[in-house]
């Protein structure tokens, strides 16, 4: 299996800044997946893929991943702090939107525009 490099981008928040943000690697990603997955297995019941689940057991399944400490505030919380590279950043300072469009990043969710640390 080959795996992909963790991948960094720049983006521009709300007030104009820039900010540099590289994803999560695996090993910081490792304990909340492994909660995840956990979680996964208890409900998989509901199918293999989430993407078809009804809009309650998609509440039920978010519920399920808040309540194991896993959920979006959780990732957010333990992968964006870490994978924000800029000095004296409070994190603190980021919208909701902003926290979400990160995420989606840091966890790997979009690859676009994505260079390897590396360059």
């Amino acid at each position: 299996m080959k795996s992909m490099p963790v991948m960094k981008k720049e983006f521009e928040l709300n007030n104009g800044k820039k900010i540099m943000v590289r994803q999560a690697s695996g090993l910081e990603k490792l304990k909340l997946e492994t909660r995840q997955a956990k979680v996964f297995r208890k409900l998989r019941h509901f199918g293999p893929n989430p993407s078809e689940w009804s809009d309650k057991q998609q509440e039920e399944f978010a519920l399920a991943l808040d309540e194991e400490g896993c959920g979006l505030e959780n990732q957010m919380a333990e992968w964006i702090p870490n994978c924000i590279i800029e000095d004296n950043f409070d994190v603190n300072t980021l919208t909701s939107e902003e926290l979400r469009e990160l995420l989606s990043f840091v966890r790997g969710d979009d690859l676009e525009g994505a260079i390897p640390l590396g360059n």
